[in-house]
């Protein structure tokens, strides 16, 4: 009785809700685009889901329901409801509904529908459907989200049995909006800035762990700096050691301020060899969708984080929060009624930068793909006034060949046939293909935060897909950081090929080779700290409001100052001590660079 009661609330709710949405100036955010309870009259239910023929009307989740009984697997036992496609194309939507299934057989297609149908520019049509699995089950709530193509033409609800048999109750179908439309591309000529010299080339490494061994330490990274030539590394403030739970953790801010302590360790390490750190959030971002609450913790966490690191010259970049898509439920477990006061990603992501924003204005921000890798269709750009903004994914395609674990001896290659796919470097750039083309539109810099490939893979695979990616990365001149340097010996590339062995070769092997030659890269093309390089060179304020002092390591320099659309406002000649008036300067970031006999310095400003 409380649950109908608490359902009928809801009905008010939405109903009331929606009619907002009569407003002119409403957002089209969090829309309710049908809720359908099949409380009406049966004649309006039945001239809404067409044929009403195919279905029954009976006892729902929540007062009535429609009931589908096939008997025989050749039958198609759907109905339809036509749904309006206004505001709706290249919007997010997030669809559900309470099911309940009896005998159920043939999942899949065919199998149990609830599914939009869209006819397409084409002729063809698009299907969006929430899986349903087959047996018997009392009522539950299943739903899923995607993205409404822009090529449909027109839409319709359908829900039934096709081609398969059983008893199936549908009832409380909800779809709604929960993410406007990708903005639309910037000019192809504005520069696509990193706002460092060259590439950031290293490894992830691990600095919290409940495994003692996994832990980096500091003649570990001192190695990986003076030896290999790495210039980055990739990691996580706790690891992933708070996984499951983070940010429910009842002592969540005490295990991060115990977590800040030790990453202070770190940090002094490598501003003593000169690694820079991307500083992340893992296991302590995990249930970033859990609530509100868990929400605001992890924006005070990263409040926290900012102060800390602002002046460090080891922190290069805040990465938000480690594959958001791991932190149950968004998005693939959505169900009504969806709480709308947890912000969805992108809006999370953009009050993320915002917040950490107002505290550090320079340090690269990177925002992660909630799809693990290859759809950055869930992340909408930020604002690109707001500077070093980094979209990052993680590249573990095929995923059949690079996490060949377990006790099945490895039998996938690379190069080749991959479920039913030929795998090469041509298949993979088309893999990443999006990724550039989402650099190209919006002109963003690309950070690969994770790539990594089974040590074992038979034939040599992981060298010769490890080599594959690198180049590519290369060519797009995207940063990048392996997975990882000396945690699992499966990930090592100083071990062996061999399967589960913990050999270390009297040579080194081609894959330590091979990440050896690109970080030898790193030792011509200095990553400059865009704050003080060398303690020689130095400007400030930072923000500036009128006057830019410049205090330079030689008498004779070229200072070149650009805006944001890449178009220059200085050049010119400047000695050492230079006073630069900059109060008729439009509010904004600008890049700056210094050409001397020492080198060259990158770095940007705030005009406020």
């Amino acid at each position: 009785m409380n649950k109908i009661l608490h359902l009928n609330c809801i009905k008010y709710q939405i109903l009331i809700f929606s009619l907002l949405f009569f407003i002119p100036a409403y957002s089209q955010l969090n829309r309710v685009v049908l809720h359908e309870d099949f409380e009406s009259a049966p004649s309006t239910i039945n001239a809404l889901w067409l044929p009403s023929t195919k279905y029954s009307i009976t006892t729902g989740f929540s007062g009535n329901g429609l009931l589908f009984n096939n008997t025989t697997t050749n039958t198609d036992l759907t109905s339809s409801a036509t749904i309006p496609i206004t505001n709706l194309l290249g919007r997010t939507l997030a669809m559900s509904a309470a099911i309940k299934g009896e005998n159920l057989t043939g999942g899949g297609n065919p199998g149990m529908v609830i599914q939009l149908v869209g006819n397409t520019t084409s002729g063809s049509k698009r299907y969006y459907r929430i899986a349903v699995e087959t047996g018997t089950f009392d009522w539950k709530q299943v739903g899923r989200t995607f993205k409404m193509d822009d090529d449909v033409t027109g839409l319709s609800l359908n829900v039934g049995i096709y081609n398969a048999t059983g008893k199936f109750w549908v009832d409380n179908l909800h779809i709604q909006v929960i993410a406007e439309p990708m903005p639309p591309a910037r000019d192809p000529n504005i520069p696509i800035n990193k706002s460092h010299t060259g590439m950031y080339r290293g490894m992830n490494v691990v600095y919290s762990s409940n495994t003692a061994k996994n832990i980096i330490s500091k003649s570990g990274l001192d190695e990986l700096r003076n030896d290999w030539k790495a210039n980055s590394i990739r990691v996580m403030i706790g690891g992933e050691k708070y996984y499951p739970g983070g940010l429910q953790l009842a002592d969540y801010d005490a295990i991060l301020q115990t977590e800040l302590v030790r990453m202070d360790t770190l940090v002094k390490w490598c501003t003593a060899n000169g690694l820079r750190i991307n500083v992340g959030m893992a296991g302590l971002s995990d249930g970033l969708f859990k609530s509100q609450a868990a929400q605001t913790r992890l924006i005070n966490a990263w409040k926290l984080i900012a102060t800390r690191y602002k002046n460090s010259s080891a922190v290069w970049a805040y990465d938000l929060a480690n594959e958001p898509i791991v932190s149950s439920p968004y998005p693939y477990s959505y169900t009504y009624p969806l709480d709308n006061s947890i912000l969805m990603w992108p809006q999370l992501a953009d009050t993320l930068v915002k917040v950490i924003r107002e505290i550090d204005t320079e340090k690269g921000i990177i925002i992660e793909s909630l799809n693990y890798s290859m759809n950055m269709d869930d992340i909408k750009p930020i604002d690109a006034s707001i500077p070093n903004i980094i979209y990052s994914v993680h590249m573990y395609t095929p995923h059949s060949l690079t996490h060949q674990f377990g006790p099945e001896i490895p039998s996938i290659s690379y190069p080749g046939m991959i479920d039913g796919v030929n795998y090469d470097k041509a298949k993979l750039k088309e893999i990443l293909a999006p990724i550039k083309a989402y650099q190209d539109k919006y002109r963003v810099p690309i950070y690969i935060g994770e790539f990594s490939c089974i040590r074992w893979a038979p034939n040599n695979s992981a060298y010769k897909y490890l080599r594959d990616c690198i180049e590519i990365f290369e060519e797009y001149n995207w940063d990048y950081a392996y997975n990882t340097f000396r945690t699992w010996s499966g990930w090592s590339v100083e071990h062996s090929n061999g399967y589960y062995d913990e050999v270390f070769p009297a040579t080194k092997t081609d894959r330590e080779l091979l990440f050896r030659s690109y970080f030898q890269q790193n030792t011509s093309t200095a990553i400059q700290n865009p704050l003080i390089e060398n303690n020689a060179t130095i400007y400030y304020p930072n923000p500036v409001q009128n006057i830019l002092h410049l205090k330079l390591s030689d008498e004779n320099n070229r200072l070149v100052i650009t805006d944001m659309l890449g178009k220059r406002v200085f050049n010119d000649k400047v000695p050492s001590n230079y006073q630069l008036d900059m109060s008729t300067f439009n509010t904004g970031v600008y890049f700056i660079r210094v050409e001397n006999a020492s080198g060259i310095l990158n770095g940007k400003v705030m005009k406020k």
